[in-house]
């Protein structure tokens, strides 16, 4: 009749799970976009899960390969799971490879100890729980590092390898109180405890994988739909977003705020000359002025294809005036590119007031202004004065 708590059972158990959540990620990922360093990480549930296989079958193989292959493999999902978040963080470099030598040489170390010198299970513990822990804490500084507060699946893989490492502590200290004498198998607390931390381990990385992946793909969605892929400035719909809570504060405060639309001049000919390539150059240099006068306060969005808009928070129409005729005489004096392009922008300024301070109307009346501006011969600020 098998136990309650049957080791063996437990491992087999952890096993099947391993095996069915790798399964599961697998399927999942073929339909969807999947985060940088997710490959990593179902390989390392997979070679986890077949190093507890090989553990399992001990029973049924020779002592060497299951200690020698299990373990090896254990630690090859450490060290894949390490690369995962080299690669997620963006810190991947061509050397890194060089830490495959790692599980080799203590696979091949523990085959060949095992076959010709019989060692005990102390030493052998003790050379796969030292490699483990390295491996998981330089996994652990990788998984936190850079880590966003919204990132809570990268903090469950924390806890998890945390844990797996209270476990291999325990289990290194239970078979030194035990002289070496613990086996695998034994129906004791150490393997009790290191059956179900091992499963708890699969499971947690499992989830925080898939947590991981979907919270990076949230942060892409919401980047693009918030900023201009081009220029890095916000979009015209986060414009819309950011200034419905501008135009009720300022409302109520009885705050004035100012809005510019700046637009390059002559743009198509630019594009037509010197091809769309050194045009979107031509854009990004201008948004990156606008951006740099700007305070962090402000919003800075790209309204249309060569048309810039820029709300100028707690700021009247007099100074907006004066920020509008600086930003326009720095474009006005530096040329872009190896091409020596100059441009120039002619910019439409308006105000909010008690009756109009709403986005679009003050956008409105920055148009109007703009309008003005390009049709007084382009390179200047025109402000729109209210009647």
């Amino acid at each position: 009749m098998i136990q309650v708590f049957d080791i063996q059972t437990m491992l087999f158990m952890d096993v099947l799970i391993g095996f069915c959540l790798s399964i599961a990620l697998g399927f999942g990922s073929r339909d969807r976009l999947v985060c940088p360093g997710f490959w990593f990480w179902l390989f390392s549930l997979t070679l986890s899960t077949l190093g507890l296989l090989f553990l399992w079958l001990r029973w049924c193989i020779p002592l060497w390969l299951s200690v020698g292959l299990g373990n090896g493999l254990l630690l090859l999902s450490y060290v894949l799971l390490w690369l995962g978040f080299r690669q997620y963080t963006r810190s991947l470099t061509k050397y890194d490879k060089f830490i495959f030598i790692i599980p080799v040489s203590v696979s091949v170390g523990l085959l060949w100890l095992t076959l010709f010198f019989l060692v005990s299970i102390i030493i052998r513990s003790e050379i796969v729980s030292i490699c483990m822990l390295v491996l998981i804490s330089m996994t652990i500084t990788q998984a936190l590092k850079g880590r966003r507060a919204i990132e809570t699946g990268r903090l469950i893989c924390v806890f998890a390898l945390a844990f797996t490492m209270l476990s291999i502590l325990f289990r290194v200290v239970a078979i030194h109180q035990l002289d070496g004498h613990g086996s695998l198998f034994d129906n004791s607390i150490s393997g009790f405890i290191l059956m179900a931390a091992s499963g708890m381990s699969l499971i947690w990385n499992a989830s925080s994988i898939m947590l991981i992946s979907s919270q990076w793909l949230q942060q892409r969605l919401y980047i693009h739909a918030t900023y201009d892929a081009l220029t890095g400035i916000y979009n015209r719909y986060a414009l819309v977003e950011l200034s419905r809570t501008l135009e009720i504060t300022n409302n109520l405060d009885g705050k004035t705020w100012s809005l510019a639309m700046i637009d390059i001049d002559h743009f198509k000919s630019v594009n037509d000359r010197y091809g769309h390539p050194v045009g979107d150059i031509v854009l990004r240099e201008i948004a990156h002025i606008i951006k740099k006068q700007a305070r962090c306060r402000d919003i800075v969005a790209r309204y249309g294809g060569e048309e810039f808009v820029v709300v100028l928070t707690d700021c009247d129409l007099e100074h907006a005036y004066a920020w509008s005729e600086r930003i326009r005489k720095e474009i006005s004096e530096i040329f872009i590119t190896h091409e020596k392009i100059s441009v120039t922008v002619s910019i439409g300024v308006a105000s909010s007031s008690a009756s109009v301070f709403r986005l679009q109307d003050v956008i409105s009346l920055a148009d109007g202004a703009l309008y003005s501006a390009k049709n007084s011969g382009r390179n200047r600020v025109i402000k729109h004065l209210h009647i």
